[in-house]
Formats: structure tokens, C-alpha cells, sequence
């Protein structure tokens, strides 16, 4: 009989999980938002893993003389101040990783980036100050 019970919690649990759109691989359904925060060694992996993905894009949101002082390596600069103003011109569809020097920028943007339904948005926690006081490399 428990065989059969656990048999059937199972079933009921993968036509849930079928039910509520989830995907096998992992990554969230279509019409699900993913906008957290993440430490700098998970950024760090998830850059690893997903670097060359043309739907993956690193977005460094501090002032340019900032960025070009020292960013994370294939990041683009899209300064905080104006960031508002190019939201438009961007994938929703994307996975965006943001940050700013502490995280103050970075909070804001990911906000707009939330109200504006991107999909998928990751804060690096601490900015690239944390990112690089892990010991994370950093190109400029």
C-alpha cells in the first residue's frame, strides 16, 4: 500500500510541477519573471556557463569613466542615469546580469528592468566591488 501511495504523491507532483509550466532544463517557464539578486560566485558561474549565449548580456550600469577604470569581462556600459531611456531598445526576452560599483545603481535598475516584464534579470549582491574582492577578474 505504500508503495502505491508513493507512487501516486509522485504522480501527483510531476503532473503539478506539468501543470504549473515548469521546464526540465531548468530555467523558468515563458511567462514566468526572474528578477533576484545573486552573489558574485554565482554570476561568476553563470557566466561560465552561459557567456557565449547571444541571449545573455552583462550590463555594467555606473558612469563610463567608471567602467572603463575596470569591468567584468564582456560587459557593456549602460549608464544608471540614462538607463531609463534605453530600456526600450532592449530584449525583455534576454537574461540580463547588472551590477554598479555597491549595489545602489545596480537596485534601481533592476527594478525598472522587473516593472518593465523583463524575463530574466540577475543583481550581482555587492556590485563589482564584491566581485572583485572574491577575487573575480576584471578587465579596462
Amino acid at each position: 500500500m505504500a508503495v502505491h501511495l508513493r507512487l501516486l504523491l509522485a504522480l501527483l507532483v510531476a503532473a503539478t510541477f506539468a501543470l504549473a509550466g515548469g521546464c526540465l532544463d531548468g530555467s523558468p517557464p515563458p511567462d514566468t519573471q526572474v528578477v533576484r539578486t545573486i552573489t558574485p560566485d554565482e554570476a561568476f558561474a553563470m557566466i561560465e556557463e552561459r557567456g557565449d549565449d547571444p541571449d545573455f548580456v552583462i550590463v555594467d550600469v555606473r558612469r563610463p569613466e567608471e567602467f572603463a577604470a575596470g569591468h567584468i569581462p564582456g560587459a557593456i556600459n549602460i549608464n544608471s542615469a540614462g538607463f531609463s531611456e534605453q530600456i526600450d531598445g532592449l530584449d525583455t526576452e534576454a537574461t540580463y546580469l547588472i551590477y554598479c560599483q555597491w549595489g545602489a545603481r545596480s537596485a534601481g535598475v533592476r527594478e525598472l528592468m522587473r516593472d518593465a516584464g523583463f524575463r530574466e534579470v540577475y543583481e550581482i549582491e555587492g556590485g563589482v566591488s564584491a566581485w572583485e574582492a572574491a577575487g573575480l577578474p576584471v578587465t579596462g
